[in-house]
């Protein structure tokens, strides 16, 4: 564009990119919360950010965080699509799609499979309308609300080093559909290295054998699940939901949010249990990248609020 360089991510423009964030969102982003999601990245992909400047200034930003996906039993490499985001004088110039379909050429010669995420209300219309997205879920809110109650047993403490939840991953890993790979690098990146958010791992045990683990953390009042996992079985689903309840007790929670496609083997405990559909409704879809398939089926996804960057 006539005024405009247009180039990937040095090392050095963290600070203008942070400066950005900062006008377009009032509100800061830590550059240590900025490195542990661009830099420290467990996949060993680089980063992929794609930038617009005007002279010094820096103009547009758009950034996805790889991940790895599993697809019908094969591991691909994807991206979270992360932040959108222009300065105000250079508003109404396209450079939100310049940027992301420049991107997306560079990730699909990289070996990227897809590019995937959360569009909000905002820019949910632009990634279906110009970038080629598919429209996959309207996301309800899976909620109790409180207060909590408890009565289940308690649940063993663990910790995201644990080496049992590699174990666990194997264990439960689906040979179909589509799902974020939940192995033991992935969840000491994610829960443990955070740099800003407490996370709490409890799990279900039979001796030294994790049968099943719930990930939550406090938001206000209110416990936020970012996943539930279990073998499948229903006495371990039956003690993670009581032991859940059980935490969200003892935590004095006024309520106990998640995300949980219909068809998972918890769903029918959680409403069991007095979970109901709510708001906020979230949006998810996808784009394929270098003919990974199989990605449009909402049916064929398995998602949790760990998922997205929000939780």
């Amino acid at each position: 564009m006539s005024g405009l360089d247009i180039r990937p991510y040095r090392p050095g423009d963290e600070k203008a990119i942070l400066d950005l964030f900062a006008i377009c969102f009032q509100r800061p982003m830590s550059e240590a919360f900025w490195r542990w999601r661009f830099l420290d990245n467990p996949s060993g992909a680089q980063p992929m950010i794609e930038l617009a400047w005007a002279g010094d200034t820096l103009a547009a930003h758009y950034a996805v965080s790889p991940v790895r996906l599993l697809v019908d039993g094969r591991e691909v490499l994807s991206a979270l699509s992360m932040t959108t985001m222009t300065h105000p004088a250079h508003r109404g110039k396209g450079l939100f799609t310049t940027l992301a379909l420049r991107l997306y050429e560079r990730m699909s010669r990289e070996g990227y499979g897809a590019v995937w995420g959360f569009p909000n209300a905002q820019s949910h219309r632009g990634f279906v309308r110009d970038l080629g997205w598919e429209d996959l879920l309207e996301i309800p809110t899976l909620r109790l609300p409180g207060p909590a109650r408890g009565g289940g047993e308690a649940l063993a403490p663990l910790d995201a080093d644990d080496t049992r939840l590699d174990d666990l991953w194997r264990e439960t890993r689906s040979a179909t559909g589509v799902e974020v790979v939940r192995d033991g690098a992935h969840l000491r990146w994610r829960l443990g290295r955070h740099p800003e958010n407490s996370y709490v791992l409890r799990g279900v045990q039979d001796g030294r054998d994790l049968r099943a683990y719930v990930v939550y953390k406090r938001y206000g009042s209110e416990l936020d699940v970012l996943e539930l996992r279990s073998i499948d079985d229903n006495d371990a689903r039956r003690r993670l939901v009581g032991g859940l309840l059980q935490e969200a007790a003892l935590a004095g929670a006024s309520a106990v949010n998640c995300w949980l496609p219909l068809r998972h083997p918890l769903h029918g405990d959680l409403e069991k249990a007095g979970f109901g559909l709510t708001s906020p409704v979230t949006y998810m879809g996808a784009r394929s990248l270098g003919g990974c398939t199989g990605l449009d089926d909402p049916r064929a996804w398995s998602y949790a609020m760990m998922d997205s960057d929000v939780y």
